[in-house]
């Protein structure tokens, strides 16, 4: 499952398009805060700050900015961010309110089509998306509503008049459709824990005419790259014949794609699969490359680290009022630990089996931690979570995300994971049962005598 979870969470990652120069491109920004939170606001393209902009008192604002090329960028303010599409010559002006962001964002001026199209887009899709509850539905109706929120966006993108920006939003509702849709099968099992599901061929017929080789959207479209990565890499789940999968691999014509596929074998290199070995085996059988060979040994070799009976590595995260918890401050009991994210929808079908664990286990000798690697600016969205389904045992904020050194010391790729520490604060298991699988109760009583 934390293939797919990672998966599904890269969907929301920035896109850019494909239009790149070396000279810059000048607009002009402006705009009105209203619940002013701080005196800065930037522009990034993917996790770069590429302009500061100054936020007077007022919450007014005006900058002009320089971008590499038309194309998405990000939008960030008080731990908020949008996406903004920017191109040559836009003289923007945002309108927006701290107190509900997305809700609230509004343009005006040359750009504003574009970008009101991008802000509704969200909205929508949020609305009947973000609790993942289609993924509970039937196949049928989950096709029917996946088209129908389809068609309301064609229909909405078929009124802009900016060519450029249509043609790449087209594409981009296509693939980001495709990828949700590969994501049904994995993720109706686990909402209905029909775990015997397969999909119909109605599904999978709509995968049967796709290119797995256009080098130009592999590198313009995020979630292209995501269809054709796990194409290739799909039959590696549930089979030890590790050679055949890689050198289909090996064989690739396109160096760009058979680049980005490699890298995502490292996915696979973890300590979650039984069979890392037998899979690190044929790395070494199959694959040319050097460096990438080397890497995959340093992440083979450190998994030696993270054994039962290792010192587990140490974090120190602060929790929702700003105090900072260290797992040293555990030690003497067992420590459950949940590395989890806002966005993560198999994450939250844990939580309640998760509160049921804390209540049942309350008073013994084991303390329950929740790391969140949401980015920074996600964090009020965290702390209200937090509040709203009244989460219990430490709640903690890892300073970094994904790069915090506690989830790479675990070499966590996706979530949710869980850790189990013993009271010497040495592993039990870098990938412990879930709290929904009746298997850790036998576990934990045993430990709890």
């Amino acid at each position: 499952m934390k293939k797919y979870t990672q998966f599904f969470g890269f969907i929301a990652l920035i896109l850019l398009f494909t239009n790149f120069s070396f000279a810059q491109i000048q607009v002009t920004l402006s705009g009105k805060i209203s619940n002013v939170k701080g005196n800065n606001a930037t522009i990034r393209d993917m996790n770069t700050v590429l302009k500061v902009i100054p936020v007077r008192d007022d919450g007014t604002f005006d900058e002009t900015v320089e971008i590499p090329h038309s194309g998405i960028y990000s939008f960030v303010y008080a731990r908020e961010s949008t996406q903004i599409y920017l191109s040559d010559g836009f003289n923007l002006s945002i309108e927006l309110n701290t107190v509900e962001f997305d809700e609230t964002i509004k343009y005006t001026g040359t750009g504003a089509e574009c970008n009101n199209f991008l802000a509704s887009k969200f909205l929508l899709k949020e609305s009947v998306f973000g609790d993942y509850s289609d993924y509970k539905m039937d196949e049928k109706s989950f096709l029917h509503l996946r088209d129908s929120v389809q068609t309301i966006l064609a229909d909405m993108l078929s009124k802009i008049d900016n060519a450029e920006f249509v043609k790449y939003e087209k594409l981009d509702l296509f693939y980001n459709n495709l990828v949700a849709i590969k994501n049904y099968g994995p993720y109706h099992r686990y909402f209905s824990k029909d775990h015997t599901f397969k999909p119909s061929s109605e599904l999978t017929k709509r995968f049967e005419n796709i290119d797995y080789t256009n080098v130009k959207d592999y590198k313009s479209y995020g979630s292209y790259k995501m269809l054709v990565n796990e194409h290739y890499l799909e039959g590696l789940r549930g089979t030890t014949n590790y050679d055949s999968v890689l050198t289909i691999i090996k064989n690739i014509a396109s160096p760009e794609i058979k680049e980005g596929v490699t890298q995502d074998l490292l996915e696979y290199l973890s300590i979650d699969n039984k069979d890392v070995e037998a899979f690190y085996t044929s790395i070494k059988r199959i694959c040319t490359d050097r460096e990438f060979v080397e890497t995959c040994t340093e992440k083979y070799d450190s998994f030696q680290n993270l054994l039962k009976g290792n010192p587990s590595p140490k974090f120190a995260y602060q929790d929702v009022n700003g105090k900072m918890v260290r797992l040293d401050d555990l030690k003497g009991k067992y420590v459950y630990i949940d590395v989890w994210a806002t966005w993560c929808g198999p994450c939250l079908g844990e939580i309640p089996h998760l509160k049921k664990l804390e209540a049942d286990y309350h008073g013994k000798n084991i303390a329950f931690v929740s790391i969140s690697v949401d980015n920074k600016n996600a964090f009020d969205k965290w702390k209200k979570m937090v509040a709203d389904k009244e989460l219990k045992g430490y709640q903690l904020y890892a300073d970094k995300s994904w790069k915090s050194d506690f989830v790479e010391a675990y070499q966590i790729r996706g979530i949710p994971t869980f850790i189990l520490i013993d009271p010497e604060g040495n592993i039990v298991s870098a990938s412990a049962l879930r709290p929904s699988n009746p298997e850790l109760r036998v576990l934990f009583d045993s430990l709890l005598k």
